[in-house]
């Protein structure tokens, strides 16, 4: 799934790219997709951008008084290609094509069809309930805001970093790299944080964050590829040795994803159950 930094380089990509530039033509291959009727569609026919924004995980296209908004979910992808006279592939759902003869096309080749777009005037902008309902953005967010926020009501660590209600734009990859950064343990509760362990939460963000999106601005420009091509610490490493001590990490199974994770750095030595092979040994 697209998270953060991913989004970031691809939003300053896209305004590079698209703003001034007129609409010439936007088409909806996958009807479903779409999820607003009024204002039409067709009524960004003729339209110039203005700008393309970020705000967590969803993107906006901004012209002077109506904005798409587009929130890929886990399969969804963005990408600025040259136009065809030919119907795009199957996995196309959305096309909005350009004067000059670019295309703008979001795809999404997973079987659950969960991307969404959606046309807003000034007043369902600023009323939307994905965009009112997210925190704040965590790059520079203070220690105490950062208690503040996961502390509005209990959960566990890696379940409430990756609430966007909470701070916005983190997912799986970063929150397990996050925890790791600042030596969490992953099911540490949100209401028992103290303020020097959330002094780390801030500093990890940052660095986390801010080091993978130098890495997304050197790959992507105006495409979300399909496959992620990001570096992480432990996400995605089971089994391999910890950077920080070589002790093994470990991994707890969810349905479908697992948290990786150290023992040692981040849980005192302790290893956590693994849901998946607490299942298999019933």
């Amino acid at each position: 799934m697209p998270e953060l930094p991913e989004l970031q380089a691809l939003v300053e990509g896209l305004a590079t790219a698209c703003v001034g530039r007129t609409i010439a033509r936007v088409t909806v291959w996958q009807p479903a997709a779409l999820k607003t009727a009024d204002p039409p569609l067709d009524a960004l026919t003729g339209r110039t951008v203005t700008d393309v924004w970020r705000r967590g995980k969803l993107i906006g296209l901004a012209t002077r008084d109506l904005t798409l908004v587009i929130h890929l979910m886990q399969g969804g992808r963005l990408g600025l290609a040259k136009s065809s006279a030919r119907r795009p592939g199957r996995t196309i759902a959305m096309s909005l094509m350009f004067d000059g003869g670019d295309e703008l096309r979001m795809r999404e080749s997973a079987t659950e069809h969960r991307a969404s777009v959606h046309l807003l005037d000034s007043d369902g902008l600023a009323s939307h309930p994905p965009l009112t309902r997210l925190g704040p953005e965590p790059f520079g967010l203070s220690a105490g805001m950062w208690r503040e926020r996961l502390a509005s009501r209990p959960a566990r660590l890696h379940t409430a970093l990756r609430d966007g209600h909470r701070v916005a734009g983190i997912g799986r990859a970063y929150a397990s790299d996050i925890m790791w950064a600042a030596r969490l343990p992953p099911f540490a509760s949100t209401t028992r944080l103290s303020q020097e362990e959330c002094d780390r939460l801030a500093k990890a963000a940052d660095t986390v964050l801010g080091q993978a999106l130098d890495r997304a601005r050197e790959r992507i420009t105006t495409n979300l590829a399909d496959r992620e091509d990001r570096v992480t610490i432990v996400h995605k490493h089971f089994g391999e040795p910890c950077l920080r001590c070589g002790r093994k990490l470990e991994r707890v199974s969810f349905e479908g994803y697992e948290l990786v994770y150290c023992p040692d750095c981040q849980n005192g030595g302790r290893v956590l159950a693994d849901r998946r092979l607490s299942r298999l040994l019933r």
